[in-house]
């Protein structure tokens, strides 16, 4: 993309170079690093523009999608623990309320994206699979498992927000180790949740969407 499009990025990144080496070093006051750099890391995943999506890069939320000619406004949070979940989604899915009351037309939308990287990994352990398929398998199981016990959480939430709400995005990361190989890996899923009740073109969007993140490096 032409630099004058990258201020923002090229800032989130400056910012991101500032905290601790290890994610296990992290403190309440020292999580603003790896914040920008989540919201960075969702924009460049996003961002597939022969698969019909952009990311968009001066967006007025953490970051923005343009898909299929809607603008889907992205709040981004980075939860620690279970039990902060459902204050992260409500803070998210309130910023995203704001934002889509001042949007005038039918080409906007909203999507929370929740990285829960801690929740599964507290003390940055290196997961342990047998091999690569079981490594696979056993990502997309907690992947399913998390969405299935939570999801309530942010559902719950969602029948005060705004209908142009759509989704959840859940994503985590973790190193982990295939034994097969004896092959250290960085592991990573993302998952998406349609809220309940939305129209058919939303849960389309979402399809897309899915489809290019699934496909993305």
């Amino acid at each position: 993309m032409p630099p004058n499009q990258l201020a923002s990025v090229i800032e989130k990144l400056r910012k991101g170079v500032n905290g601790p080496i290890n994610a296990a070093d992290e403190t309440s006051e020292s999580t603003a690093a790896r914040n920008f750099l989540f919201e960075a890391t969702v924009a460049a995943k996003a961002h597939r523009p022969d698969r019909g999506v952009e990311a968009i890069l001066d967006a007025e939320s953490d970051t923005g999608i343009l898909i299929n000619g809607k603008r889907i406004w992205v709040e981004c949070k980075r939860v620690t623990t279970a039990d902060k979940i459902e204050r992260n989604a409500r803070k998210a899915s309130s910023q995203l309320d704001g934002l889509l009351a001042r949007k005038v037309g039918s080409g906007h939308r909203g999507i929370v994206v929740m990285d829960v990287s801690k929740i599964l990994n507290r003390g940055n352990n290196i997961f342990v699979a047998r091999n690569d398929n079981d490594l696979s398998a056993s990502v997309d199981r907690q992947m399913n498992q998390f969405i299935e016990q939570y999801s309530q959480v942010w559902e719950r939430i969602y029948e005060r927000r705004h209908r142009k709400i759509i989704g959840t995005i859940i994503r985590f990361s973790f190193m982990a180790t295939s034994e097969e190989r004896n092959l250290l890996v960085h592991a990573s899923q993302w998952g998406m949740n349609p809220r309940l009740g939305i129209a058919a073109g939303d849960e389309q969007i979402q399809r897309q969407l899915a489809s290019a993140l699934a496909r993305a490096p």
